[in-house]
Order: C-alpha cells, then sequence, then structure tokens
C-alpha cells in the first residue's frame, strides 16, 4: 500500500507512535494512580531547575527527521542505492522488491492489502514470520515463490492462520538509503517534487519533534532524581496486559513482538527493562502533578479526540477510547505530557517551546 499525500505522512507518523505509546487494551482505570498513597511508592526528588543537553534546530536536525519519514514508510525504488557488488539478498541488506499474495479464502480487500512494492531492510521484522528469511539469496529480477502462513490471532479473520504464497521480484539490493526528488515524487503522489520543497514543508513537524525531544530529556534528568520505593502488582498486570493486546493486534505472538519492535531479550527481560521502567515514570509523573496540582481537564480530553478525529478516524468517544486501549491510557499519556512540559519549562537554560507565550512566531529574523 503506497501512502501518498504528505498531510497523511506526517499525520499517520505521530498517530502510530502515539498508539505504541498508549497501548492497545481496553482499560476501565479512569482515574489512574488515584487510589496509591504516593509517598509510599516514591520520593520525586528535584525536579524544578534540572539540566540537560537540549538540542536546537539545524540542518542536520531537519535531515534527521526526514529520513525517519523515509525510514517509516515505503520507499520507491530511488530510495535503495544499488550496490552491483551484491549479487543475492542477505540478511541486513536493503533491498527494493514487488510481492503479490494469495490465499484461500482471501477478500478482495485482503488482496489488495498482499500486493505492492517496498523498500525493506532483511531481518527487520515488518512482513509476517518466515517471509523475510525467504527473500535471502535471491539474486535481481528472477520471480520466485514465498510461502507463509498467516499468524492466528490475526488483523484479518479470513487470513488467519491460512497458508499463503506470494509471487516476489528483488529489483534492487543495496546497504543504505540515499534520497532523492523521485523519492519525493513518489512519497507524496507528486504533490511535492524535490526535496528541499518536502524539508520546508517538514520543517515545522521537525521542530515539533525537536521540542518533544527536548522535553523528553527534561523529563529523564528529573527523574534521575527520584527515589522508588515500590513498584505495584497492580500497574504490572496492567502493562502485561497492555503488552499481550499490541501483540494480538499485531498477529504475533508476545515474543514475535518483542523482536519485531527490536527488543533483545526474553519477556522477563522486557518487564524488567521496559515494563518497570515504564511505571516508575508514570509513579513519578503522577508525583509531581500531586505535589505541582497539575491535571488533565475534560477540555483537553475533548479536545485530544477530536485531534485524533481529525486525522481521519471515525467513531464515537468511547469507540476511540477501545481503539486506544481505553481512557485510561489517555488520560496516563496525556498527564505525563503536561507533568513533562512543566518540568522543561522550569529546567536550566530550556530553549522556549513554540506554543509557550515567549516565543515569537512572526518574527522574520528567528532562526533555529
Amino acid at each position: 500500500m503506497k501512502h501518498k499525500r504528505v498531510e497523511r505522512i506526517i499525520a499517520v507518523l505521530c498517530a502510530v507512535s502515539l498508539l505504541l505509546a498508549l497501548g492497545a487494551c481496553s482499560s476501565s482505570d479512569d482515574k489512574p494512580y488515584a487510589s496509591y498513597n504516593m509517598d509510599k511508592l516514591i520520593k520525586p526528588g528535584e525536579y524544578k531547575g534540572v539540566e540537560a543537553a537540549f538540542e536546537t534546530m539545524s540542518d542536520e536536525t531537519l535531515q534527521a527527521y526526514m529520513e525517519e519519514v523515509f525510514a517509516y514508510y515505503q520507499m520507491g525504488p530511488g530510495g535503495v542505492k544499488d550496490d552491483p557488488s551484491k549479487e543475492a539478498v542477505a540478511a541486513g541488506d536493503l533491498v527494493f522488491f514487488d510481492y503479490e499474495g494469495t490465499a484461500e479464502g482471501a477478500t478482495a480487500e485482503d488482496l489488495e492489502g498482499m500486493k505492492g512494492n517496498i523498500a525493506l531492510v532483511i531481518g527487520s521484522g515488518q512482513f509476517i514470520p518466515g517471509f523475510e528469511d525467504q527473500l535471502i539469496g535471491q539474486p535481481r529480477d528472477k520471480e520466485f515463490d514465498v510461502n507463509v502462513t498467516f499468524p492466528d490471532p490475526y488483523q484479518s479473520e479470513t487470513l488467519a492462520g491460512k497458508p499463503a504464497v506470494f509471487k516476489c521480484t528483488v529489483h534492487q539490493i543495496g546497504s543504505e538509503a540515499e534520497f532523492s526528488d523521485e523519492d519525493v515524487a513518489y512519497l507524496t503522489g507528486g504533490e511535492i517534487t524535490t526535496l528541499a520543497a518536502f524539508m520546508e514543508v517538514l520543517e515545522p513537524e521537525a521542530e515539533a519533534s525537536l521540542v518533544q525531544k527536548n522535553t523528553n530529556a527534561a523529563f529523564e534528568a528529573a527523574f534521575k532524581n527520584a527515589e522508588i520505593l515500590k513498584i505495584p502488582a497492580k500497574e504490572q498486570k496492567y502493562w502485561d496486559k497492555q503488552l499481550a493486546a499490541q501483540a494480538e493486534t499485531q498477529g504475533m505472538s508476545i515474543e514475535e513482538f518483542l523482536t519485531a519492535i527490536g527488543f533483545e531479550g526474553n519477556l522477563e527481560d522486557y518487564k524488567k527493562q521496559e515494563r518497570d521502567e515504564t511505571i516508575k515514570r508514570e509513579m513519578f509523573a503522577y508525583a509531581v502533578a500531586k505535589k505541582e496540582d497539575i491535571s488533565v481537564t475534560d477540555e483537553e480530553v475533548a479536545a485530544w479526540i477530536e485531534g485524533y478525529r481529525a486525522q481521519g478516524t471515525s467513531g464515537t468517544d468511547e469507540e476511540i477510547y477501545e481503539r486506544i486501549g481505553g481512557k485510561g491510557a489517555l488520560l496516563r499519556w496525556l498527564l505525563q505530557n503536561k507533568v513533562s512540559e512543566f518540568i522543561y519549562d522550569n529546567a536550566k537554560d530550556a530553549p522556549p517551546r513554540p506554543d509557550s507565550p515567549d516565543h515569537d512566531h512572526s518574527d522574520p529574523n528567528h532562526t533555529h
């Protein structure tokens, strides 16, 4: 499937990251951490006036953001620098190939989603288990079959657990991406035809991304001063369910999902390194929120819902809550964002955020 409109490119890139942060399972927890005595869980330490390595906007920052957009989306053939010395696909190669699949019982919609072309790093886990391994050893411009079985469960019930055959042809084999005007035209459906114009469009989004990165840096600097006293078992169970639901949504086992998202280790490693670290940061955010009287208002929740709908998602509020993991998941995310912004605004030598009162949007001499 080719994503062509630049507005959709940027919106979906942000939305996917957000959904991963929110989780994917239903929760009736509309008042997260309200039942805890935070003083028994954490000592937040000093969180005002923290120092962090804040970054400023530059050509390099914009280039890195553009590469993130290209890396996330399916690049055109110009996105792969073909290496003539590579006679066949190997693990870790960046390849551009066509694919078209068939499966018993597949609907017309299924079949449409089972064909296309894409630039893919072999071993990245973007395709269903077993697919990428069968590209290894294949030469250019020779059609071959890839035989796989869709996971059960899978997002398409008509394909769940079904064997499938994909006709594939590798066209280019390389090890790095080079971005060109051709890539831009491909990615935007011809709306933008040069790299220079595309970078101008991306600049506001890149600046917003940098602000978020700096805000996260301030939060992490403050979090280092906290002392964790206890992690509630209830929160560990909550995040275990979130992980299981994300894996199910992708039609994978938990172990396959961990591999797909690039985690190196087993489930127990994940619980200690990722799950428990997430809970610690949530506890810190709620402890600071309590001390500074920071809360999420109904208006802020409603504004987020409307913004989510503006990205092309329909449904009632309840249906959207279900899709993103429940209202409690949204409240957790929004509150941590507000606390992060509070810490950033009170950090030492922090550049002003674009939406802060002392940021001059109209100054033609402003440099990033």
